[in-house]
């Protein structure tokens, strides 16, 4: 089991099933104009012990960021519609599993709608949190 990697296919693989063009983390990607897509991005926090002794378990938690990216000319209503829809495609209270690591999400909020150069981006945040036994 290796809890970095696991935790980040988990949350892929969820995004993966959003059907939507993706600039992957490390991966080359050249946008098509006019064409919205997706840019997730993990960001961990610091894991914290969560139990006791030799065997409690470790908290893993942080956010998993997807930028929505749109066309900037074309107003934000494109843009505003998919992210409700992430939204409700990683909703709160769902579990996640890969390689038998359990990822649940605990919130799913939207953060501020801006410009970047002809594109117009809407972040939205994933928090989450796995317990998983100690390295």
């Amino acid at each position: 089991m290796s809890a970095f990697t696991d935790i980040s296919a988990a949350l892929d693989a969820r995004t993966n099933s959003l059907s939507l063009p993706t600039a992957w983390e490390n991966v080359t990607f050249t946008p098509t104009t006019g064409t919205l897509y997706i840019r997730p991005t993990l960001i961990p926090a610091y894991t914290e012990q969560a139990g006791l002794g030799l065997n409690g378990l470790d908290e893993h938690a942080g956010i998993y960021q997807i930028d929505i990216i749109a066309s900037g000319s074309t107003g934000k209503g494109e843009a505003t519609i998919k992210a409700d829809a992430i939204a409700d495609h990683f909703k709160r209270g769902l579990v996640l599993t890969y390689n038998g690591v359990n990822v649940r999400l605990s919130k799913t909020s939207r953060g501020l709608g801006k410009r970047e150069e002809a594109w117009y981006v809407i972040p939205i945040f994933i928090t989450y949190q796995s317990f998983i036994t100690p390295r």
